[in-house]
């Protein structure tokens, strides 16, 4: 069965082109349950945890990592912290990073306090519980923009130096790890007790890095963690992609790992402006040890820290009087696709947006360069609400979880596919395996933006399409950035592309199910495999059909017009039956029913049984959000 449908409000996605091959909307609910890659909640038996050049690896199963950084010392509310968590996993997270800040542990040399709002053991019950994996940060340094960058305040009237391999600091040191590792490794993956992914030593150490210093006081980080339990991968963010704690190097740990901040800021003057051209640090970058990943050919390409929004800084003179919600601006939608999609593209397969939920700064924590809040323009706002940045990150984060052979590519051939308007840039790459391809065009530099059109060629093992679509053209207007895919098995349908994004998919109750996404007011062309001619009925929405019998394709074309209900549906000689019926409201107190646009009741079998959508409409967009995430097993968003 093929159907087509909008159901894009139900999921807190604005209204878009929705492809479902499948039989209802509540099929496709289970659809985005059974999503891959998402942590479930941890087993009591012990994982691997590997990696390669790839992608890190969970008892051999290839793994992307989608992270959002937050940190549960600036939400010092226990009960809050499974809210922040809860929506991240529902909004296409599967990892949460967390610093750990040594000095709101630590009021005195030997005192740790992990109780209360402190209570890291509860932390990590609460993401172990929501099935959300964790990347741990416990310093000793962290930066964070807190005091101190972490270490507590007693620290500075000890002798010895900071951040080298002095005797008495490394005692100190040894003294925090004691403490902290323990609750970590109570809740690792490798353990079956938790979801803790990753450990990382120290962060942006950029000191000593050629001598034993800085040599040796790495080391000793890396071996007490291992003495203390510690067996999940260890990594190291360095700053600026200077090359520096590459595996193999002195000191060194598992993995290397990078952060970067390429999206600029607002003008003092207040304007949100507009980030600049995307940097390639992958695949398609300057190479060698400060080309990003390429620093590390024999290890997944990870990006620590990628810039989710910036601090503002005392006074809100860098953002000129406008604050945070200028910075939301500036980084929103369109940045997050143009931007983290050229990550996607540069094969980096761990990647952490910072922040994804900044909070609040209380107390003495922050450092002097910032003031209480530390919102950060981030996906959820200081009160944790849900901004105009999380849908995108759903639907990229849905796709890159979903879409398995993406977890494993190399650059096509070509490398960069030449489109028909040399403004766009086309990143290849190709699944070594499944042969599946993924086309990424965007605005080839930040001054080619504007309302571009284009086509491009795509040549697969599927066939060689010269010109695609194959009728009209490619939009990219502002900032934006597609991912398409070519040669691609949905379960038993075969996909040999599509112009519109794929979000996921998933076999439902015998039928595959899959979710395709585009822009409003843009044409999508979706082309599907068949050893003969199905039948296909419109049941609502600007739709055209066309059969190629000398290759069997069955070409969908579909206009977005921000129109919900009911768009096609296809069966392949199984017989049919469906409707797009009026639906009605829950009696009022009154007793009155109201009738309501776009319910769909639709066949799945040739008995015409109609099972019905269960997503009603209401008055309020938000009210109508969560009504059809909570009616059809989501949680609200």
């Amino acid at each position: 069965m093929r159907e087509i449908h909008d159901f894009g409000h139900a999921f807190g996605v604005r209204p878009r082109a929705v492809v479902i091959l499948g039989s209802s909307l509540a099929a496709f609910v289970l659809a985005v349950l059974a999503s891959g890659g998402v942590a479930a909640r941890a087993a009591e038996s012990a994982h691997s945890v590997t990696w390669d050049r790839y992608s890190l690896l969970v008892d051999g199963k290839r793994l992307f990592v989608w992270s959002g950084e937050m940190h549960p010392f600036r939400l010092p509310s226990p009960g809050l912290w499974r809210d922040v968590l809860e929506k991240m996993k529902a909004n296409g997270y599967n990892a949460v990073s967390i610093y750990v800040d040594w000095g709101y542990h630590s009021p005195k040399p030997g005192v740790y306090d992990f109780t209360g709002v402190r209570d890291l053991d509860r932390f990590l019950d609460i993401a172990n519980d929501v099935g959300i994996y964790v990347i741990a940060r416990p310093g000793p340094y962290i930066n964070a923009e807190t005091d101190a960058g972490g270490f507590p305040d007693w620290l500075a009237t000890t002798p010895g130096r900071a951040r080298t391999n002095n005797a008495t600091y490394m005692s100190y040191t040894d003294e925090w790890q004691s403490h902290i590792d323990p609750i970590i490794a109570r809740h690792q993956v490798t353990n079956g007790t938790g979801t803790v992914l990753l450990y990382e030593i120290e962060n942006e150490y950029a000191n000593n890095v050629g001598s034993p210093v800085g040599q040796e006081y790495m080391a000793h980080l890396y071996a007490k963690a291992r003495a203390d339990g510690i067996t999940v991968p260890i990594f190291h963010n360095d700053k600026g992609r200077n090359g520096f704690w590459v595996p193999g190097d002195p000191g060194a740990p598992d993995l290397y790992a990078f952060d970067g901040y390429p999206g600029g800021t607002c003008s003092t003057s207040g304007n949100p402006g507009t980030p600049g051209t995307p940097p390639d640090w992958g695949y398609f970058g300057v190479g060698g040890r400060k080309g990003g990943a390429s620093a590390s050919p024999s290890t997944p390409g990870f990006v620590a820290e990628f810039g989710g929004g910036w601090f503002d800084p005392w006074g809100d003179a860098l953002f000129g009087g406008a604050g945070y919600p200028c910075m939301r601006v500036r980084e929103g939608p369109g940045y997050e696709r143009e931007y983290y999609l050229t990550n996607v593209a540069n094969g980096l397969k761990l990647q952490n947006i910072y922040m994804t939920f900044g909070g609040t700064s209380w107390g003495w924590l922050p450092a002097p360069v910032v003031y209480t809040s530390y919102d950060y323009g981030a996906a959820f706002d200081e009160a944790r609400q849900p901004t105009a940045k999380v849908p995108t990150m759903k639907e990229l984060g849905y796709f890159v979880q979903s879409v398995e052979p993406l977890w494993k590519v190399d650059p096509g051939s070509p490398a960069l596919v030449t489109a028909s308007n040399a403004s766009v840039k086309v990143y290849h790459l190709v699944n070594p395996d499944t042969g599946t391809h993924f086309y990424f065009p965007r605005p080839a530099t930040s001054s080619a933006r504007g309302d571009l059109t284009f086509t491009f060629p795509v040549d697969t093992a599927d066939g060689d399409y010269p010109v695609v679509p194959q009728e009209g053209a490619l939009e990219l207007k502002g900032l934006d950035m597609k991912a398409l895919t070519a040669d691609y098995d949905l379960g038993a349908q075969h996909l040999v592309y599509s112009t519109s994004e794929l979000m996921t998919h998933g076999a439902i109750g015998g039928r595959d199910v899959a979710l395709l996404v585009g822009r409003d007011d843009q044409s999508g062309e979706t082309v599907l495999r068949y050893a003969s001619r199905p039948s296909v009925s419109v049941l609502a929405g600007d739709v055209s059909v066309s059969w190629d019998g000398t290759r069997g394709d069955l070409r969908l074309d579909t206009r977005t017009t921000g129109s919900r209900g009911c768009w096609s549906r296809a069966a392949a000689g199984r017989g049919r039956c469906s409707s797009c019926s009026p639906t009605t409201r829950p009696p009022r107190r009154s007793g009155a029913r109201t009738p309501l646009r776009g319910r769909c009741s639709s066949a799945v079998r040739p008995s015409c049984a109609t099972p019905r959508c269960t997503a009603a409409h209401s008055r309020s967009r938000a009210t109508r959000a969560r009504q059809a995430t909570s009616k059809c097993g989501l949680p609200p968003t």
